[in-house]
C-alpha cells in the first residue's frame, strides 16, 4: 500500500508540475502573439509596401490559435489526471474532503462550467476577447490586402476560413474536456 501511494503522489507530483510548465508556455506564446499584433499593426500606414503579401500576415496567428488548443487540451488532460489522482489520495489519507482542496477547489473557482458566475463571465472575456482579436486582424489585413489582390482575394478568405475550422472544433474540444462535472458523472457511472 505504502508503494501504491509514493507511485502515486509521484505522478501527481509530476502531473501538478507540467500544468504548471503549459501555463507558463501558454503566456509566453501569448505574448509573442502581442508583440506581433503590435508590430504589425505599428507599420500599418506602410504595409501596403508588402502587397499580395499581406495576406501572409494573419498566418502566424492562426498557428498560435492552433498551438493554444493544444496546449488548452493537454491542461484539460493533465486536470483531469490530477484530479483522479488527488481523489485516490484523499480517500487513502481518509477525512479529507476532495472537493475542498487541490485541483477540484480551484477549478471550481474558475473553470467556465463550474466557475461562479463573475469569474465565469471574465474567462469568457479573457479567451473570447483573444479570438475576436485574431477575427477582426485576419478581417483587417484581408482588406488591406484586397486591393493588391483583386477577386484573388478569395483564395485567403477561403483558406483562412478552412484552417478556422478545425481549430474552432479543437478549442471546443478542449473546453468540453474542461467540464469535470462530466467526468464525475462518468465515474460514477462506472462505479454503478
Amino acid at each position: 500500500m505504502a508503494d501504491r501511494l509514493q507511485v502515486l503522489t509521484a505522478i501527481y507530483q509530476a502531473d501538478r508540475a507540467d500544468r504548471g510548465s503549459t501555463l507558463t508556455v501558454s503566456l509566453a506564446t501569448m505574448g509573442a502573439a502581442v508583440t506581433y499584433l503590435v508590430g504589425t499593426i505599428a507599420f500599418y500606414d506602410k504595409i501596403d509596401l508588402l502587397g499580395w503579401a499581406i495576406a501572409l500576415l494573419p498566418f502566424p496567428l492562426l498557428c498560435i490559435a492552433a498551438f493554444h488548443a493544444n496546449l488548452l487540451t493537454v491542461a484539460a488532460l493533465r486536470a483531469r489526471s490530477i484530479l483522479a489522482l488527488e481523489q485516490e489520495l484523499a480517500a487513502a489519507a481518509g477525512g479529507l474532503d476532495s472537493e475542498k482542496i487541490g485541483v477540484i477547489a480551484s477549478e471550481r473557482a474558475t473553470n467556465v462550467h463550474t466557475a461562479p458566475k463573475a469569474q465565469k463571465f471574465a474567462t469568457i472575456i479573457a479567451y473570447g476577447g483573444v479570438g475576436l482579436i485574431y477575427l477582426a486582424y485576419i478581417a483587417l489585413m484581408l482588406v488591406k490586402a484586397a486591393k493588391h489582390l483583386n477577386g484573388w482575394v478569395a483564395v485567403p478568405i477561403t483558406v483562412y476560413a478552412v484552417l478556422l475550422v478545425p481549430i474552432a472544433l479543437a478549442w471546443h474540444r478542449s473546453t468540453t474536456l474542461l467540464d469535470f462535472r462530466a467526468s464525475q458523472d462518468e465515474s460514477g457511472a462506472a462505479d454503478d
